[in-house]
């Protein structure tokens, strides 16, 4: 565990990244309350059908963010100020060369995508009246959740938080006056939340725009070697961004045979609740990286350990609140969500069993934060990747074998094999640098 002298700065740096990525599931959350009270299951259902993309949007940028904050960091914690300059800049580019591709993409094949995704009728019609007007704030998006990492990176983590807070409450005032008083339906959500990334952009290109975080025009000149790099690390936060979708894909794809939009509107709500949870999680790992990358630069090794170690016991424990909670309030959040009777039903039973998974999901998404901290992209993308090829097979095989009872505990499967792998790697990382430590220990024989 941490010493008592690291406590202070530890908690600087998590507390308020959990509330930032707490905030950031709150939109859909809130998406979802709203539309649930106003359009009902059809409209629940199209916002869970519709959300992958909306995550596809977080994944790059965070991605990206991601991995050039930790290059930054590792740099900056070996002394060399002038990478870790270049490593903003290039990250800022490939920022703004993401942005455009992305939004035109959404705006052209946004409905044949939400088929592939299980939208059906009105629920597809739903979805993509969703995503029409969501893809038009793509590029505020991208921005925003590309340098969240980076002004975290820098220090300035409590700002990062207030750019989250700040468009997290503006998109509830919204999202109750677009979609309760005015009557826009789920459009209006959407545009409650693109509004909503717009002030916040406003604030993070404030910050770059400071003459303290301004970045110089000589940084901004494309670093291939950074821009290789920053791909490479940031593909396991990209992955651990996007990839709990590929669960919601799955079961969504999966429920639509086996339930109907009854199991899809369940889904839905078991899916919103699950999110604050993951993020809880996430946040603990993402936010302690700053630390960690650069402990790891300046070779401080039992630093690394002990944030590590109090990373898992943290994150775990909140997985285990979080299955304690879902259990004691299993009845009360449907009606949060204004669900039907028939849904509500389904919810209750359902809810416990999806978040026995939250336990295992603590450490293997610690141990995957960890991995891509210390600039270790395989481990971490190996964790990560390796689920989303689970979540395929195992949710369509339980499935195929117990309907949607098999659906519903498919993700505590997942997890639970996840974790053992997770275990494995993180063994094997520790055998690899003790073997090397031991070499480098060993005299050098001298010749004859």
């Amino acid at each position: 565990m941490i010493k008592k002298n690291m406590v202070r700065e530890y908690l600087k740096y998590i507390l308020p990244t959990m509330l930032t990525f707490t905030l950031a599931s709150v939109y859909s959350i809130v998406d979802g309350i709203f539309v649930g009270h106003a359009v009902g299951d059809a409209g629940l259902a199209g916002v869970n059908v519709a959300f992958p993309l909306v995550a596809l949007v977080m994944a790059i940028g965070t991605g990206i963010g991601m991995g050039g904050g930790v290059i930054s960091s590792i740099a900056k914690g070996a002394g060399d100020h002038v990478k870790s300059r270049r490593a903003v800049g290039t990250t800022f580019l490939m920022l703004l060369l993401a942005a455009v591709p992305i939004m035109a993409a959404l705006l052209l094949f946004a409905e044949p995508i939400l088929t592939l995704l299980g939208g059906r009728g009105e629920t597809l019609a739903q979805a993509v009246s969703y995503i029409m007007v969501i893809a038009w704030g793509v590029p505020f998006q991208i921005f925003v959740t590309g340098c969240t990492p980076l002004i975290r990176n820098q220090g300035r983590v409590v700002y990062a938080m207030i750019v989250q807070v700040l468009a997290g409450c503006m998109n509830v005032v919204l999202d109750y006056v677009f979609v309760m008083v005015l009557g826009r339906g789920i459009a209006g959500a959407a545009e409650a939340t693109v509004l909503s990334q717009i002030a916040a952009f406003v604030l993070v290109a404030a910050f770059f725009s400071m003459k303290r975080n301004r970045i110089a025009r000589a940084d901004l000149r494309p670093d291939g070697k950074i821009a290789s790099h920053v791909l490479r690390l940031g593909l396991a936060p990209f992955g651990l961004t996007l990839l709990p979708e590929a669960t919601v894909v799955a079961i969504n794809v999966n429920l639509a045979n086996y339930g109907g939009e009854t199991a899809l509107a369940a889904y839905a709500v078991v899916s919103y609740t699950a999110c604050v949870i993951q993020m809880l999680i996430q946040g603990v790992g993402d936010g302690s990286q700053p630390l960690i990358s650069k402990f790891f630069g300046a070779r401080d090794g039992d630093a690394v350990r002990r944030i590590r170690n109090t990373n898992y016991l943290i994150a775990i424990s909140l997985g285990a609140v979080g299955l304690l909670t879902m259990f004691l309030f299993r009845e009360q959040i449907p009606l949060l969500f204004g669900a039907s009777d028939a849904t509500s039903g389904l919810i209750a039973w359902a809810l416990p069993i999806f978040s026995i998974a939250y336990v295992f999901y603590g450490f293997t998404h610690a141990s995957t934060s960890y991995f891509y901290a210390v600039d270790d992209a395989k481990a971490s993308s190996a964790i990560v990747y390796g689920e989303a090829a689970l979540v395929v097979v195992v949710v369509t095989g339980l499935g195929w074998l117990f309907g949607m009872d098999g659906i519903w505990i498919s993700v505590t499967v997942v997890q639970m094999i996840l974790a053992c792998g997770a275990a494995v790697l993180l063994r094997l990382r520790h055998r690899t640098r003790d073997d090397q430590s031991a070499l480098a220990s060993q005299p050098v024989s001298e010749g004859c």
